[in-house]
């Protein structure tokens, strides 16, 4: 699944947050956890329905959990030109471990309860 792009007002502050990132391991042993992006836009951003998607493709990839922030950052690169450009996976314990893997410039995700989940 590739992202699209749309464009936006440059220097708009962007983050978004999604909490179904899902994806094997190398064993193919499934990791969950949430996902965060935050960046300045140049007058680009992806498109919520593109992202959406590209997030769910992310079931069908086998790949070392470490290595996912850097998955996710080299793809929105590719697609949109961004300043400060900041990934964050937080992952569900698995084994009794909990892991943070960030990539890109650091940030604080804001975390937000979705209201609208049933």
């Amino acid at each position: 699944m590739t992202l699209a792009k749309i464009d936006i007002k440059e220097g708009t502050k962007i983050e978004y947050n999604s909490k179904e990132l899902l994806f094997l391991a190398s064993s193919g042993q499934p990791y969950r956890g949430s996902l965060y992006v935050k960046f300045t836009s140049l007058g680009e951003t992806i498109d919520l329905v593109s992202f959406k998607k590209y997030i769910t493709s992310l079931r069908d990839k086998r790949l070392n959990a470490e290595d996912m922030a850097c998955e996710i950052y080299e793809s929105i690169k590719a697609v949109i030109k961004v300043n400060d450009l900041g990934v964050v996976v937080d992952l569900s314990a698995r084994g009794g471990l909990q892991q943070r893997l960030c990539y890109g410039e650091e940030f604080t995700p804001i975390m937000k309860n979705n209201i609208f989940q049933v």
